[in-house]
């Protein structure tokens, strides 16, 4: 016992100090400079901190001249930047160095994207989908442009691709879903914005969207119940409300219309298409110069409304105004809309 209460007394008693840590001088080799310069670069490019990540790029490049990925970001950087020129020399020149990265090809579709020009954009993904037929992202692309020059089901197709090679592709579930809507195939178009919100459920647009499909599939209830979760989430996304609007004024639900319509102005006083919509039920209500002042308020906000110009013409017509009713379809029909031209057919001298 007594041993052991000394061996502990002794080990108590000891004054044990850690070492110093030992501080040595690193200088990086310029390989390692410039490796250092490209990632924090990168991280940079990634904060959206597109002069920092230009600079460093830069940095990079002055002490390794042939970086083809530094260049590659640099182009990304300088597109964000608006300098278009020297974001192209830079991906010509990453493109020069490896001609088979399939990436350089995309990161230039992009800076032709970022500049709208669509023929230089689809030549680069084609050459990207030629390096990488697997490439997700130009795949997606691709799609964008189907889908602008209307070819529903090309776009379709290679939103399909994307999807096959990224399967959690939100964006491309939901243009997918957009490019079937747009051809008519509403129940397919719904699963695809369905599984694009089973992925991610915040993405108001595409509860709008689901919305908008399940509203053009008349299942009433359903759309009423996708509009309301998107306005839920962002109470500021007011076209989610005002399509709610729309879907209570095709069932004939006016007070609940109303209400969205007016909840809608509560938030933006300016908006237009509230007040165009507010007028479609002082006509359903045949209160005609109510509808005639909330149209022209609409016009007011945006001279370039349409239909608001299309429902003064008939209120202006319920009260006798032939003239007014005359010259707000004839801008109605300019402004695209299509039933005007019957209206003006039917009571407007050629």
């Amino acid at each position: 016992m007594k041993h052991l209460l000394f061996c502990f007394l002794f080990l108590a008693s000891l004054n044990i100090k850690s070492q110093d840590t030992v501080k040595v001088a690193m200088t990086l080799s310029p390989e390692q400079q410039a490796e250092l310069d490209y990632n924090t670069g990168l991280n940079a490019l990634k904060k959206n901190d597109f002069n920092t990540a230009a600079e460093l790029f830069t940095k990079c490049i002055a002490t390794k001249p042939t970086f083809d990925k530094a260049f590659a970001n640099r182009a990304i950087a300088y597109s964000h930047l608006k300098k278009h020129n020297e974001a192209l020399a830079d991906i010509n020149y990453a493109i020069s160095t490896n001609p088979k990265n399939a990436d350089f090809q995309f990161n230039k579709s992009l800076i032709y994207f970022s500049i709208n020009q669509s023929d230089s954009q689809n030549v680069a993904l084609d050459k990207c989908l030629a390096l990488n037929g697997e490439h997700a992202d130009a795949a997606y692309y691709k799609g964008l442009l189907c889908y602008n020059r209307k070819e529903f089901g090309s776009a379709a197709g290679y939103y399909s691709i994307a999807i096959q090679n990224k399967p959690a592709y939100v964006f491309a579930y939901n243009d997918r879903a957009s490019a079937k809507k747009a051809k008519g195939n509403l129940d397919s178009a719904i699963a695809d914005y369905e599984k694009a919100l089973s992925i991610d459920s915040n993405q108001v647009f595409i509860w709008n969207n689901l919305g908008s499909a399940y509203r053009e599939n008349k299942n009433y209830e359903k759309a009423i119940e996708a509009f309301t979760k998107a306005f839920k989430i962002n109470p500021k996304y007011l076209m989610a409300l005002i399509n709610r609007g729309c879907t209570h004024f095709e069932t004939n639900n006016l007070k609940s219309a109303q209400l969205d319509f007016e909840e809608a102005l509560s938030v933006d006083p300016a908006n237009s298409f509230a007040y165009n919509n507010l007028c479609s039920i002082a006509l359903k209500n045949k209160e005609y110069k109510k509808a005639k002042d909330l149209a022209s308020r609409a016009i007011e906000l945006d001279p370039e409304n349409g239909p608001a110009y299309y429902n003064r013409g008939i209120a202006s017509q319920m009260l006798r105004e032939e003239e007014g009713c005359c010259a707000d379809w004839k801008k109605a029909q300019s402004l695209g809309v299509e039933g005007a031209k019957a209206f003006i057919n039917a009571a407007c001298l050629h």
